[in-house]
């Protein structure tokens, strides 16, 4: 908030609304602002709408993907603060019927938009071999997952793959539980990528923001892993280096031991923030 200037703005965009909590800051921390809030899931939106019912006047929600921004009619140039909070909320994980998780058996579904056709039952079951090597490659990072890919292909001809169970069975056959990146996390997560294309586009869109949006005005991003963070940290730079963007933020900032403590899942949440000049 304080990144953000709240106190001092009027206009806030939350690219990635969820149940509302950093809406829920903003209107909060300043009576006079008002909120234009996305988000992809519908269920999320709903339960935004009676946590915020408080702030109802002060707040507009749409179901859109944040990266529509520019098609959605709003207007860009008298917002004075975008924040996205990347990846996948604590109430879409903890959601057994979403898929996110595989710490509950759940079908494979992992879509954000359920207006969408790809889940990550047809990721998993339809994607071709090099599909597949390219997807946890790209988004799991793992160096060599043709052994990960060619047992999925094996246990796809035993049957289809429908359940988070049944995926967590056929990976747990080569990969045994660490402590740190668990290759099972890893592998959730590179298929949630794919399926909702999350980081297709991100640079690009953080770029053109940055430039499109008026001087004075902030972007706060959080991440949750290398990939994303990655991302975000070069736009910024090329942003900043194209001399139209001030990076408020010469290193990420990080959740603090004891909100680490509160709030496990926050431990590997970078913030960057950047200004238009």
């Amino acid at each position: 908030m304080e990144l953000l200037a709240v106190e001092k703005g009027k206009y806030f965009f939350d690219g990635t609304l969820g149940l509302g909590g950093h809406t829920k800051a903003i209107l909060a921390r300043n009576r006079k602002a008002f909120v234009y809030a996305v988000d992809r899931d519908e269920l999320s939106i709903k339960k935004a709408l009676v946590n915020l019912d408080k702030f109802k006047n002060r707040v507009k929600m749409i179901k859109a993907n944040f990266k529509e921004i520019f098609n959605l009619s709003l207007p860009l140039k008298k917002i004075d603060g975008f924040i996205f909070d990347l990846g996948i909320s604590s109430f879409q994980s903890d959601n057994p019927d979403l898929g996110f998780s595989y710490s509950k058996d759940s079908p494979l579904d992992m879509r954000m938009d359920k207006g969408q056709q790809l889940t990550a039952e047809i990721v998993v079951n339809d994607y071709s071999f090099s599909e597949l090597v390219r997807v946890f490659r790209d988004y799991g990072e793992f160096r060599k997952p043709e052994k990960l890919v060619k047992e999925i292909l094996l246990a796809r001809k035993r049957g289809r793959i429908r359940t988070s169970k049944e995926l967590k069975e056929v990976i747990r056959a080569i990969y045994k539980r660490r402590k740190t990146m668990d290759p099972l996390a890893r592998v959730f997560q590179a298929i949630r990528i794919e399926v909702n294309r999350e980081l297709e586009g991100l640079g690009d869109f953080i770029y053109k923001l940055a430039f499109e949006i008026k001087k004075r005005s902030r972007i706060a991003v959080i991440s949750f892993h290398s990939l994303e963070d990655r991302i975000v940290k070069r736009s910024f730079k090329k942003a900043a280096e194209d001399g139209f963007f001030k990076i408020l933020t010469k290193k990420p900032i990080v959740p603090a031991e004891n909100e680490i403590k509160q709030n496990p899942r926050s431990r590997s949440a970078k913030l960057r923030v950047g200004e238009r000049l």
